[in-house]
């Protein structure tokens, strides 16, 4: 659950034609209440021109591989990058690090459909619950729409709206269906 003020600033190249409308090539920043800062960029998404967007050489020089979805924590003492394919760390002994008793430690999932199925068959929580898939909803739909405003907004969690910002707050409400298709 997010907590306090989200200023969220970006740039995205959305098509102009095809069936896509929504950023191909993106790169956001967000600064969290708490101090957190987060940048979410884009992979190539089968766009071929290479922008500063979408250019993953400064990635690959720095964690040693780029593939879709990757996630990488960079903390006071390293990193850990984590993709479909691997984990990886610098120092390169920081996944051996040993947790105790009091430390959160994250559920392992080698399939998320197949835990889902599961999680509805057994009742019990998913790996994902719903309401962090939500929070994880709110960031893209957040640089979604600062990608489009093309200036920083400030998200309020707790009101739902962004503060002090008509066009931004006017990107919340259900757009237009396309030409043939209505909304339900």
């Amino acid at each position: 659950m997010m907590r306090g003020k989200v200023t969220v600033e970006g740039q995205g190249v959305i098509p102009t034609e095809g069936a896509c409308n929504t950023a191909v090539a993106f790169d956001v920043r967000f600064a969290f209440a708490d101090g957190v800062r987060m940048t979410f960029r884009g992979t190539r998404n089968n766009y071929e021109p290479v922008t500063p967007m979408n250019d993953l050489r400064p990635w690959e020089q720095k964690y040693g591989r780029a593939v879709d979805h990757g996630t990488a924590f960079e903390g006071t003492e390293g990193w850990v990058l984590v993709d479909r394919g691997a984990i990886r760390t610098s120092p390169e002994d920081l996944i051996e690090v040993k947790f105790g008793p009091s430390d959160h430690q994250l559920i392992k999932s080698d399939n998320h459909v197949r835990n889902f199925l599961d999680s509805i068959r057994s009742r019990q929580p998913a790996i994902c619950p719903i309401e962090d898939s939500v929070q994880a909803d709110i960031l893209c739909h957040l640089s979604d729409i600062a990608t489009r405003v093309g200036h920083p907004v400030t998200w309020d969690p707790d009101k739902e709206q962004f503060v002090d910002d008509p066009d931004a707050n006017a990107r919340l409400k259900m757009r237009p269906a396309r030409s043939g298709w209505a909304w339900a």
